[in-house]
C-alpha cells in the first residue's frame, strides 16, 4: 500500500492532469477497505504535501486526492448493514471525517479559486457524513465555524465560504424537508404561490 502511494504522491507532485486524473480514478476503484488503509497510511503526507505545494493546481489536486480517499458515506451504510468485510468502526469513520473536514476547511480559504471549489465539493460529502451519522452537533458548530470565516474573507474567497456554509445548514434540515425542497427546484414549484 505504501509503494502505491509513493507512486500517487509523484504523480500528483509532477501537476500533469492526466497522471492526477489517473490517481484519482485509481483510488475511486479501491474497494472500502482499501480506501480506509490507504488514508491511514498517507493523509498526513498529503496534508504536508498541500501545505508546501506552491502551484495551486498540485495543491488542487491533493484536495481531490483527499475527497477520493475519504469512504465516507459508502463505509456508514456498510457499518449499518453489519458489513464486517470492512476493518472499520464507527470511530474510524469519524476520526477519518474529522480529519479530512479540517483540511478542507483550511483548503476553502486558499487564495487558488480552483482549489476552493474542489474544497467545497469535498465539504458536500463530508456533510452528507455526519449527516449519515446522525452527527447534528458537529454540522452546527461547522455552520458556526463557516460563518465566522466568511466573516473575515473577501470577495470570491467569501462567497464560496457562504456557499458551503448553505450546503451545511442543508445537510442540518430534516430529509422529509430536504426533499420538499429538493422537488420544488426541481420542478420549480412553491407551496405558497403567492410569494
Amino acid at each position: 500500500m505504501h509503494e502505491r502511494w509513493s507512486r500517487f504522491a509523484t504523480a500528483l507532485e509532477s501537476g500533469e492532469s492526466d497522471r492526477v486524473n489517473d490517481v484519482i480514478d485509481e483510488i475511486g476503484e479501491m474497494d472500502l477497505d482499501e480506501r480506509i488503509e490507504l488514508f491511514d497510511a498517507c493523509f498526513d503526507e498529503v496534508s504536508q504535501m498541500y501545505e508546501a505545494a506552491a502551484d495551486g493546481y498540485v495543491r488542487q489536486s491533493l484536495v481531490r486526492v483527499a475527497d477520493e480517499l475519504t469512504p465516507g458515506i459508502p463505509t456508514v451504510m456498510a457499518l449499518d448493514n453489519d458489513d464486517r468485510s470492512i476493518g472499520a468502526d464507527e470511530a474510524d469513520i469519524r476520526d477519518q471525517t474529522d480529519m479530512i473536514c479540517g483540511f478542507l476547511l483550511e483548503a476553502l480559504t486558499d487564495d487558488d479559486g480552483r482549489v476552493r471549489q474542489s474544497a467545497k465539493h469535498g465539504l458536500q460529502d463530508v456533510f452528507r457524513t455526519y449527516d449519515a451519522l446522525d452527527d447534528e452537533e458537529t454540522l452546527e458548530a461547522l455552520v458556526i465555524e463557516l460563518d465566522e470565516m466568511a466573516a473575515e474573507a473577501a470577495g470570491k474567497q467569501r462567497k464560496h465560504i457562504r456557499e458551503t456554509r448553505a450546503d451545511a445548514e442543508f445537510s442540518l434540515r430534516s430529509g422529509v424537508a430536504r426533499l420538499v425542497e429538493g422537488f420544488e427546484t426541481e420542478f420549480d414549484e412553491s407551496p405558497n404561490p403567492d410569494t
